[in-house]
């Protein structure tokens, strides 16, 4: 992974906990502005906090697996290379997934809209459509 993702992610992270310790002050939830700010900023960072620690707990799993290589013993050493095989595409799944979740959002995907659809010339067909 790329180190500057890498460090936005640890960024994403620090942020989360902050706001995580900020929505259990009771100042801050009698100020219901603020509750509700931080609220839906910790919606929005919680799919990325999960996906990095997934990521984070997989390359720690890796890790181990690696060491495990370099036992003495055949069948330990075949475990690990299988594991490794099955780790690597989940690796670059969660890159894959951790990227695609730190593009930003569009500001109106917050915003509602009413769509009302009425039916024009077409007679009854346009109203069945409709």
């Amino acid at each position: 992974m790329i180190p500057s993702i890498r460090h936005k992610l640890d960024q994403v992270s620090e942020r989360f906990e902050e706001i995580t310790a900020l929505l259990a002050d009771p100042e801050v939830q009698g100020d219901q502005d603020q509750f509700r700010g931080l609220g839906q900023e910790y919606a929005q960072l919680n799919p990325v906090v999960d996906c990095y620690r997934a990521y984070r707990a997989l390359l720690d799993e890796i890790d181990t697996t690696r060491e495990m290589l370099q036992e003495n013993d055949p069948e330990l050493r075949t475990l690990a290379e299988d594991e490794l095989k099955a780790a690597e595409p989940r690796r670059v799944e969660l890159e894959d997934e951790l990227q695609r979740l730190l593009l930003p959002g569009d500001p109106n995907d917050i915003r509602n809209v009413y769509l009302e659809v009425r039916a024009g010339t077409g007679g009854a067909e346009a109203a069945l459509f409709a």
